[in-house]
């Protein structure tokens, strides 16, 4: 006989009750022959209702069990580093991995309902919950865990036999599980990983129909029994269908799904046809239908629905709908009775994860740390700057605002453009060895203030002016400013010799590398900062402002970055010094502007300043700045290339 014969039998020899739970399937080597986490399986138990571990025999989780307990073979680890340890003890620490502890299944649970990370505290043997909100951290195998339930599902309707006559459907209407990602590549992970389960199973060999980059199809017993093996005829009806779409709403309604996997669901769009919301709305119906029914009366539901709602994904900030999916979970009532939500980071659910790397992922950016590893849901709207000390590690004691640059030390600049209702603010700053980025100075002027207090706005002219008299005093080799009014803007410059000064069109995502960068130069100490003078608060100008900058996050990757909504309180010194920062960085590996000087600078007190003043009055008829009045010739000795 065949071993699609085989199968079959087997198959109509099998009972509905004879299904083995999910954490057999998937670690049995007849199934799929993984090894699970233990959080991982955690997750799979609670979500099928099957009963978790508590450790019955009493035993000390952190010593070997006896290999004379009659048990030993069923509860120990037969291999490995853990040889002899209790199997399903649940390690947990730190993200440092520190203060090592271990825990039943059952504790585990409990501890994440204690915290707020789990509607249930327990798991009651038999009650599924069938919608699963899955918040976990990068490496914890979500797309794995959502491969795990797709194969299962499958198993288990294979192994109804004629699941569309359990259900009370057609006996030629497809039954289909659809995995829903952010894109076409996301889709094609979960694909990939689907199919590895299936083609490596020896059990879905003899229903495996075709199997392409967006879809899997099977046959259930009956369909071989109606319609033939597809194996032999490549037109045999396969009744069972697994799809791999991308997040669009308008191509999600329709046809019945027993299983909707919603990966990624926090990062989806936020607006149209892709936004979360109308994506669950699109596909949570196509669950509906899937209850067991009366046999001798399809119309009759004998049983509650068995379709299934998986939302899996790592957190975003405090709103969408993930986060709306997760609040309805945790306050309870009937929204709630057929969810289940857990939170966990990455280094509780992959036990693999070494210290090393997750150091260095939090040293790149803790903020995106803790969202993306810890699975925290992120504030909507935080301090950009969260701990004010990295950013006050950067400032030099002994450096204050300078007068002017050293001859040709090449200089940066950042610019931030208002000509009316704010203010226009500049950064110069300039690259020492070491990979430093030091700020001479950040300055700002305003329509109505100072020397333009007697104007309402500021023209073009006014701003093109004052940028030209500090290039007599820093020789500028690069700049930016964004593209409002930037092409006029750019024009003025260029005709007082000042083209390198560029118009750059900044958009979310540019604007939000700009910032990132800031921050990532800041953690790694490459930035020094003057904080002069200072005000009762102890803070300069620029400085308090970049304290006081606040961060919302419309994507996993996008930041905007603003000014407190508050009279009063500005974003252009902000705006500017990261400009200064983010041209700088393109430059850090070009020996050409790296300059050898001190950035210590003057002193701060008012005989260094004094004695600065006096110098840069000494050198003022020669200079190193960008205008050509104040260049060295090259020919005449002791004279200036332009005018005197």
């Amino acid at each position: 006989m065949s071993l699609a014969g085989i199968a079959l039998d087997v198959g109509r020899s099998q009972k509905v009750d004879d299904v083995v739970d999910i954490v057999t399937f998937v670690e049995s080597p007849w199934g799929l022959n993984q090894r699970l986490f233990p959080v991982q399986r955690i997750i799979l138990k609670a979500h099928y209702g099957n009963p978790l571990d508590d450790n019955p025999w009493g035993l000390d989780l952190n010593e070997r069990i006896d290999p004379a307990h009659p048990a030993y073979q069923e509860i120990a680890e037969l291999e490995g580093e853990d040889e002899g340890y209790y199997r399903l003890r649940v390690p947990l620490t730190n993200w440092r991995r520190e203060n090592l502890v271990y825990l039943t299944e059952a504790q585990y649970l409990r501890k994440l309902f204690d915290e707020g990370r789990c509607n249930i505290p327990e798991v009651i043997p038999g009650e599924e919950r069938r919608e699963l909100i899955l918040a976990v951290g990068r490496r914890s195998g979500k797309t794995f865990l959502a491969a795990c339930v797709t194969a299962y599902e499958i198993y288990k309707l294979i192994n109804l036999q004629a699941p569309q006559e359990y259900y009370g459907l057609p006996k030629t209407n497809q039954i289909g599980i659809v995995s829903v990602a952010t894109d076409k590549d996301q889709a094609g992970l979960l694909y990939n990983e689907a199919s590895g389960h299936f083609s490596q199973c020896a059990f879905f060999k003899p229903y495996t129909a075709n199997n392409t980059m967006s879809y899997a199809k099977f046959q259930t017993p009956v369909d071989i029994d109606r319609f033939g093996r597809y194996s032999d005829d490549p037109s045999a009806k396969a009744t069972l269908k697994v799809s791999f779409k991308s997040c669009v709403a308008k191509g999600l309604r329709g046809p019945g799904n027993i299983v909707v996997i919603l990966d990624e669901l926090a990062h989806f769009n936020d607006a149209g046809q892709s936004d979360a919301k109308e994506i669950y709305g699109a596909v949570k119906p196509s669950t509906a239908a899937f209850s067991p029914k009366d046999p001798k009366n399809p119309t009759k539901a004998i049983g509650p629905v068995e379709g299934r709602m998986i939302s899996i994904s790592s957190p975003l900030g405090r709103q969408g709908h993930f986060y709306t999916l997760a609040q309805q979970a945790l306050k309870g009532g009937l929204a709630a009775e057929s969810k289940l939500f857990i939170q966990a980071p990455s280094w509780e659910v992959n036990i693999t994860l070494e210290a090393g790397f997750l150091e260095g992922e939090y040293a790149s950016d803790p903020v995106a740390f803790f969202t993306e590893y810890g699975a925290q849901f992120l504030d909507a709207t935080r301090g950009w700057i969260e701990n004010p000390d990295d950013l006050l590690a950067c400032v030099n004691p002994e450096l204050i605002p300078q007068i002017k640059g050293p001859a040709l030390r090449p200089h940066f600049i950042g610019i931030d453009l208002a000509l009316v209702g704010d203010w226009t603010a500049i950064a110069i700053g300039h690259i020492e060895d070491g990979g430093l980025i030091v700020v001479d100075l950040v300055d700002r002027i305003r329509a109505g203030v100072g020397q333009y207090e007697h104007l309402e706005r500021l023209e073009f002219e006014d701003v093109v002016q004052w940028v030209y008299d500090l290039s007599k005093r820093f020789y500028f080799t690069d700049g930016i400013f964004d593209q409002w009014a930037g092409i006029p803007f750019e024009q003025a410059l260029s005709k007082k010799g000042l083209s390198q000064l560029k118009s750059v069109h900044h958009t979310k995502p540019l604007t939000s590398q700009m910032y990132q960068n800031f921050r990532d130069m800041m953690w790694a100490k490459r930035l020094v900062l003057y904080n002069h003078p200072v005000g009762p608060d102890g803070y300069c100008d620029y400085i308090r402002e970049l304290l006081e900058l606040q961060a919302s996050y419309q994507s996993k990757y996008v930041m905007v970055v603003e000014a407190p909504n508050v009279d009063g309180k500005h974003d252009d010194q902000g705006d500017a010094i990261v400009r200064m920062v983010w041209q700088a960085s393109q430059q850090l590996g070009n020996r050409k502007y790296i300059s050898r000087g001190d950035h210590r600078g003057q002193t701060s007190n008012g005989q260094g300043m004094q004695k600065a003043y006096m110098k840069a009055l000494r050198r003022a008829k020669y200079g190193g700045g960008t205008s050509t009045d104040r260049q060295q010739s090259l020919i005449n000795r002791g004279s200036t290339r332009g005018k005197r």
